[in-house]
């Protein structure tokens, strides 16, 4: 029987599904990469993938049980917040 701290067991199977959520995506935007001849499509799908693939590689090197910033960013309303920061961050930084 399992004897050890149930949220330590719950912190790996999210971490588990967040990476098998990450490679899933790589999967299938490979998929759309060798099924593409649009040059311009390719190109996009190419810098996507490296996105995913830098998604990938912040989830496998995180610490068990923590989540990286932007993957804790689940809902429309979070990722447009963060991006209106972001924006606000940038044009600050430009300005002064």
């Amino acid at each position: 029987m399992y004897s050890g701290d149930r949220g330590d067991h719950a912190s790996t199977d999210t971490t588990a599904l967040r990476l098998a959520a990450a490679v899933a995506e790589i999967e299938g935007l490979h998929a759309a990469l060798l099924h593409s001849t649009d040059l311009g499509r390719r190109r996009r799908l190419q810098a996507e993938l490296a996105r995913s693939a830098a998604r990938l590689a912040e989830l496998a090197a995180a610490p068990a049980g923590r989540i990286p910033a932007q993957a804790r960013l689940n809902s429309r309303r979070q990722r447009r917040r963060a991006a209106v920061l972001r924006g606000a961050r940038w044009l600050t930084e430009r300005l002064d």
